[in-house]
């Protein structure tokens, strides 16, 4: 029991380590999150028991030659090629890389449960559904900040000056550190994806009637851009 203790540890450090790498990614707006890394960290380190302990009992058996290891080195290098599968790309957009390291993950729980690792399976499994309820977007991280995620579709007429006066607006709106995306443009339009943190006392729907009536801005939406 104090072995899996220590294992169960190394794989709460391995989640802490994934969660904060994640965490740095998403203040960068990047498309790998706080669940994907943490998802993938967990995995890696419970690879990394299985390989480390999941076979004495065959090494010990006499007359046996052989490194069982190796067959989880095969199967990580083969599940990825699952994974890689769930990744789409839309544009500029990427999902399904949380559904790729999940894929990934169950692998090595499947090989630690296939050994006899059955505790460290277990605390494996609740440590990944947890990530992947409570970590499915920001709302979490956002809460424990006191701020709130705003994505806006937006639609205004085609020149420089129409871009300026945006920047501008959520400036006098006080809201910094905004991001702007360039999904389209053509004669007759420029759409954009806005991206900001804002206070939870921030009166949205007043920024966004106020957005609306700005000269130029054709149509704006709320935007829900899961990873």
């Amino acid at each position: 029991m104090s072995q899996s203790v220590e294992w169960t540890i190394r794989l709460l450090v391995a989640a802490l380590c994934g969660a904060a790498i994640g965490f740095e990614r998403s203040k960068l707006r990047k498309s790998a999150g706080i669940r994907t890394h943490m998802v993938v960290a967990v995995a890696s380190a419970l690879i990394m028991l299985v390989s480390k302990y999941g076979f004495y009992d065959i090494l010990s058996t006499n007359n046996i030659d052989l490194d069982p290891s190796r067959i989880a080195a095969q199967i990580v290098s083969g599940i990825s090629f699952i994974g890689a599968g769930t990744i789409l790309v839309r544009k500029s957009q990427i999902s399904g890389l949380t559904t790729a390291a999940g894929v990934w993950a169950v692998s090595a729980i499947g090989m630690s449960v296939g050994a006899g690792m059955y505790v460290i399976s277990i605390i494996a499994t609740i440590l990944i559904v947890l990530v992947q309820k409570y970590f499915h977007d920001d709302s979490l991280i956002n809460s424990l900040m006191r701020s709130v995620r705003m994505r806006l579709h937006i639609e205004i007429k085609p020149g420089q000056k129409n871009l300026e006066q945006l920047r501008s607006f959520y400036n006098e709106q006080g809201v910094k550190d905004a991001s702007f995306n360039l999904l389209a443009i053509n004669d007759k339009m420029i759409v954009l994806e806005s991206d900001a943190l804002v206070s939870h006392k921030f009166d949205t729907n007043q920024f966004l009637l106020e957005l609306e009536g700005l000269p130029g801005v054709l149509m704006v939406q709320v935007s829900n851009m899961k990873e």
